[in-house]
């Protein structure tokens, strides 16, 4: 081999032993990754409170995920919809901030409540729903976390104590349509309505919500951590499986506590979108001392009203569902926007009736409204002098802000109706069980997010977020969540890596990382934009659990004005 072509051969090696080198992927954490304890600072104490509360260890992920106020993870979506005039509409909600956490909280019983038109500006979350009840029943109040936000009553209980929850009916959605709403305004003017009203944990999300407002407790306590958990074969699981099955909630809601005090004479019942819901009335016969409660939920593939009658009973006038009825008032949608044009705000009858879009209009409000006062008018609630117990879930709002975006027509379309449901609903009691016989309680689950465009927000990749964190660490991800990330915790081990070093990682992820290699419409994306992180932090189960209360308080407000938890709702 002559001396010329073993030069070449050497320049060639050396060239590719670089090209590999400067090639390789980075692994590893970033030398410029911060600490977990400088994210929760960064984040605040407030808000490091909520997360803590709604951690549960063995149940939630190993890693809850922190984006910056209006960031959000959603699945793979379409870059070519930046800056156009049909953005993607897809969103999630889990965020703890408190455009997201901020919810209404209202009471009202001419015989109950007696400051009409009170605005009461304390902080209280929902967690005070359930001992509330409880102070009115007369019952011990030493379960629950919650405080009760009325006292007792100066002569008897109530006949029937009737709640309504609005599923992503938080201060921002309402603000936002803050026309559409008179029955509720009418409440809040002749009750008691509390401005400062939080979720009272993160995420904000419905599983773990509606179990706090029934059992008076936060996730931590009541071990709902939201819609999915790791259950207990260690594989993640929706936390009610799928069946309406309530084995995970961890302790009795208020309702349960109290029909049992009186060998199952009081009626409880539920009418509902789907088993995350139930948290509010509790196990019904699974409980040991407990009976079949009155529930009804939606089965959307089947579009038909539901239950585990193992535990609950299906009111029986639902056991044969009237879709007839329902498409009716679907064909009546037209005109709602203001066009006779066979659709409504542009979606027509066809797409309205898809299964995950169904839920989300004003005909499944007034379809869910019936099944609510048939079941008032029907069941015997306050026919006697034991109370009874009701709880509503009006999922409708939720469903549109996912469907279309909380700041859409659609949206105030469908709060409107709700609105005229809960109007029916204070109708149908005073006819059924007599005006000053019931304490009327309405709240939400969380608010929603708007679309990021608007705010300088990011709708996160969470598959190139797997990718990339795998790209680093190994395969070492059993699942990533709006909420959080589920590790393989075996792959972790013996990939030599901790949940801290992913969690670090995590902190220094930017919109450039988290745009696919030849996306297309990744030249949309502005170039200034590219190095911005997307989250605020991220943290272990382990550091969230070592935190103390002292800690948490010496953290201090945070960084972000969304941290400020002590921002009021408007009446």
């Amino acid at each position: 081999m002559s001396k010329r072509v073993a030069l070449i051969l050497v320049v060639a090696f050396v060239t590719a032993a670089v090209a590999l080198f400067v090639l390789k992927p980075e692994t590893g954490v970033p030398d410029d990754a911060p600490s977990q304890s400088a994210m929760a600072r960064s984040v605040g104490g407030p808000i490091m409170e909520h997360i803590q509360r709604g951690n549960v260890p063995g149940r939630s992920g190993e890693i809850y995920l922190v984006p910056k106020p209006h960031n959000f993870l959603i699945g793979e979506w379409d870059l070519t919809t930046l800056g156009t005039e049909k953005p993607t509409t897809s969103t999630s909600h889990p965020n703890p901030w408190n455009y997201l956490t901020k919810v209404p909280i209202v009471l009202w019983g001419p015989g109950y409540v007696g400051a009409r038109g009170q605005v009461d500006k304390r902080q209280v979350d929902i967690a005070d729903l359930a001992p509330t009840i409880a102070e009115v029943l007369g019952m011990d109040l030493s379960p629950y976390e919650g405080e009760p936000l009325i006292g007792a009553p100066r002569t008897k209980p109530p006949k029937v104590i009737f709640t309504v929850i609005i599923d992503g009916g938080g201060w921002n959605a309402l603000e936002y349509h803050s026309q559409t709403w008179p029955n509720i305004r009418r409440l809040m003017e002749t009750g008691i309505t509390y401005t400062n009203a939080t979720i009272g944990s993160a995420p904000s999300i419905t599983g773990a919500l509606h179990a706090t407002m029934g059992t008076g407790v936060y996730p931590d306590e009541h071990g709902i951590p939201g819609n999915q958990m790791r259950g207990d074969d260690g594989k993640n699981t929706d936390t009610w499986l799928q069946d309406a099955d309530p084995r995970y909630l961890q302790v009795p809601t208020v309702s349960e506590l109290w029909d049992e005090s009186t060998d199952n004479k009081a009626i409880v019942g539920t009418v509902s979108y789907e088993g995350w819901h139930l948290g509010m009335i509790g196990h019904g016969a699974q409980r040991d001392g407990g009976d079949r409660d009155l529930a009804a939920l939606w089965e959307a593939e089947e579009n038909a009203w539901w239950i585990n009658e193992d535990y609950y009973e299906l009111p029986s006038f639902l056991q044969s569902t009237d879709l007839g009825l329902l498409e009716r008032y679907e064909s009546e949608l037209d005109e709602r926007d203001g066009l006779v044009d066979d659709t409504w705000f542009g979606h027509t009858l066809e797409e309205l009736q898809e299964d995950l879009i169904r839920p989300g209009t004003p005909a499944f409000a007034r379809f869910t409204g019936d099944a609510v006062v048939e079941t008032l008018a029907e069941e015997g609630f306050g026919a006697d002098d034991i109370t009874d117990i009701m709880w509503v879930e009006m999922k409708m709002p939720d469903y549109a802000g996912h469907a279309w975006n909380m700041t859409r027509p659609e949206q105030g379309d469908v709060i409107k109706e709700t609105d005229a449901q809960i109007g029916r609903f204070i109708d149908v009691l005073d006819e059924v069980v007599g005006r000053d016989n019931y304490l009327f309680m309405l709240s939400a689950d969380h608010g929603q997010q708007p679309f990021p465009d608007t705010y300088g927000g990011w709708r996160i990749n969470n598959k190139e977020l797997e990718r990339d964190i795998e790209q680093r660490f190994g395969n070492v991800i059993e699942k990533v969540t709006p909420v959080d990330i589920y590790l393989d915790v075996e792959a972790l081990e013996d990939s030599g890596y901790t949940a801290d070093d992913l969690a670090r990682y995590i902190g220094t992820y930017t919109i450039g990382d988290n745009i696919p290699d030849g996306a297309a419409g990744e030249d949309l994306v502005p170039e200034g934009r590219l190095d911005e992180s997307l989250f605020a932090g991220a943290f272990t189960t382990d550091f969230i659990q070592s935190l103390t209360g002292s800690q948490i308080d010496d953290m201090g407000s945070g960084d972000y004005e969304e941290g400020d938890l002590t921002k009021e709702g408007r009446v």
